[in-house]
């Protein structure tokens, strides 16, 4: 008898181990290491109060279909790809300035930010943990597909992230076979309260020749955020048979917000773009104050390529 109880003693203490073994492989996961612009950082696993401060990182978590985290965005003119879905959530401030009061009263699991609210991240991680996206001028499409797939691992939705990575990259693909065929050289416009800024490679808009495939007119153009300010004399002496406009006053909607007469110039007149009608607007909105998400992409590409399909 004695040896009988022992053996289901035994047996019993076996089961409770077991259970709490199973106990322990079945703890749900809190946090996920990933990299951001700071480094290896380590956040919340599929937080449930996100806010986001980067239009390119809303449209790509609508994406992944995981917007029912999202309490607050900045509702401020958004784009008008993104005008419907934000205004559905808390307005918490700007794209370079963040609501502090509202963000402490919604108490975010988590706040996604980029470049533009950079100087404010120690003061955001004070109130939830902060994911910092960046984009690089050297390697666009690499850096966005990182901050895609981040985003996947973050909410748990990795399969559906590299899904969007695949079919962005045959997008990226298709628009290259467009432009590889082009003979023509292209520069990038921004206006701006009266001034024009030229754009090339590695610049802001450094993609448009980078990753989408453009040759562009000068590639002695300084690389900056801001662009290299030009004359229309400049403009006609590099001569491009492609211009792109930006129209920044418009896109932020300062007073006086159409820029686009700047061009009707007699300078600009004799460039081989405007004898061929290729000075083409792009959608201010779209190209300035967002980008690098899965839906701003390919609005861009689609409008982008249009004009030469």
């Amino acid at each position: 008898m004695k040896m009988k109880r022992t053996i289901l003693l035994l047996f019993a203490s076996i089961s409770l181990a077991a259970c709490g073994t199973a106990a322990s492989n079945t703890t749900e996961q809190e946090t996920v290491t990933v990299t951001d612009g700071r480094g290896d950082v380590e956040l919340p696993f599929q937080p449930e109060k996100v806010v986001v401060f980067d239009n390119g990182a809303l449209d790509t978590l609508r994406a992944l279909e995981v917007e029912e985290a999202i309490i607050g965005t900045v509702t401020q003119n958004p784009p008008a790809y993104l005008a419907d879905f934000s205004n559905q959530f808390e307005n918490v401030g700007t794209l370079k300035e963040p609501n502090l009061e509202t963000l402490a009263e919604l108490k975010p699991d988590l706040i996604i930010v980029s470049n533009r609210m950079s100087d404010f991240i120690e003061q955001l991680e004070e109130i939830a943990p902060v994911l910092w996206l960046t984009t690089s001028v050297d390697d666009y499409w690499t850096s966005v597909s990182d901050n895609i797939r981040t985003l996947g691992t973050i909410f748990g939705t990795e399969d559906a992230a590299e899904e969007l990575v695949a079919e962005t990259e045959t997008h990226i693909e298709e628009i290259q076979t467009v432009t590889e065929n082009l003979d023509q050289k292209a520069l990038v416009l921004l206006l701006n309260d009266g001034a024009i800024s030229a754009y090339s490679t590695g610049s802001r808009f450094g993609y448009i020749f980078d990753t989408f495939g453009f040759q562009p007119v000068d590639e002695a153009i300084e690389s900056s955020t801001h662009g290299q300010s030009i004359g229309y004399e400049g403009i006609l002496e590099i001569n491009p048979d492609i211009i792109f406009v930006v129209d920044r006053s418009k896109a932020i909607q300062a007073e006086g917000v159409d820029q686009m007469p700047l061009l009707d110039n007699e300078f600009i007149q004799k460039t081989n773009a405007f004898q061929n009608d290729q000075v083409i607007s792009l959608s201010p909105d779209l190209w300035y104050l967002s980008g690098g998400g899965v839906e701003s992409l390919k609005l861009m590409m689609d409008e982008i390529s249009a004009p030469f399909e």
